[in-house]
């Protein structure tokens, strides 16, 4: 059955769906610069692959991730650094 023009519609499943990805959108992106520098601290020497690794187990997108790593290394509390074999490594400053 066609529905009049000007008919209110019910609420949908798709309704619920959309809502849940504005509240998505709308999630702080979290600091993680201490975190990063204290889990880099701890090891002394960390590959870009463990890192990234540390990242994604905490929960953290790509883009708090780099901006962690970005903030840090502005601040001088941490260095990039390629290895003997050409790897990027991040060590903590003094």
């Amino acid at each position: 059955m066609a529905r009049k023009r000007g008919e209110a519609r019910g609420p949908t499943l798709f309704d619920f769906v959309e809502v849940k990805k504005q509240e998505e959108k709308r999630r702080e992106a979290r600091d993680a610069s201490e975190e990063l520098y204290q889990f880099i601290k701890s090891a002394g020497r960390v590959s870009k692959e463990e890192a990234a690794k540390w990242a994604k187990n905490r929960g953290l997108s790509t883009a708090e991730f780099f901006k962690a790593l970005e903030n840090l290394i502005s601040q001088r509390r941490i260095r990039k650094r390629l290895d003997d074999e050409g790897n990027l490594i991040y060590e903590a400053v003094g």
